[in-house]
């Protein structure tokens, strides 16, 4: 228990050096001056610094395709302006819950490290598919009335754009997670794609 305990503080003091400082500038002796361990004791843990970083990206990407999967499955209406504006709200407690993991995964979706660039934009890849498969799945099985006159993939395309760029707006401190904001967002955003 102890090991995963320690595992596990490891990855989120390094998550937060990373959000903060970014990859480069964040050394392995910066992460263990923090928690107060040796290097010998990350590396009984890690491999690499660059290992404990995919593997971050990883568990992050993770943690937002469930709450996805969370809020498809708990969605209460069928209709898909409904069910759109369920997983906008969804994915705001996702980054109120965990607002290192989704800054994380955002910063890597928008600027990956240059030395991991590849790796990286492949993990960004496949969670952005992934995204708007779950989204096209959820759409396909929704009542369309009131829809946009946009084709079903455009529509998704857009909706993530839109996502990405309110929690973007979160992260940087432009605005504020109010609920009362959220609503605002989202009914200026859906006006937007029926004009």
């Amino acid at each position: 228990m102890r090991e995963q305990e320690s595992a596990e503080r490891i990855k989120r003091v390094s998550m937060k050096l990373f959000n903060d400082k970014g990859y480069e500038a964040t050394t392995i002796r910066d992460i263990c001056n923090k928690i107060g361990i040796t290097a010998p004791s990350f590396y009984y843990y890690y491999d690499s610094k660059e290992q404990l970083y995919l593997q971050l990206i990883q568990e992050s990407a993770a943690l937002h395709q469930a709450a996805i999967a969370r809020a498809t499955d708990e969605c209460p209406s069928q209709i898909a302006e409904d069910r759109l504006k369920y997983i906008f709200q969804a994915l705001l407690r996702f980054y109120r819950e965990y607002p290192e993991a989704y800054t994380f995964l955002l910063r890597n979706t928008l600027f990956p490290v240059a030395t991991m660039k590849e790796k990286i934009r492949e993990r960004s890849n496949i969670w952005n598919h992934q995204f708007s498969e779950q989204i096209a799945a959820f759409m396909a099985s929704s009542q369309k009335r009131n829809m946009p006159k946009l084709e079903r993939m455009a529509l998704i395309r857009g909706y993530h754009r839109f996502v990405m760029g309110y929690v973007l707006q979160l992260v940087s401190g432009i605005s504020d997670s109010s609920d009362e904001m959220a609503e605002e967002a989202w009914n200026q955003y859906w006006q937007g794609v029926n004009e």
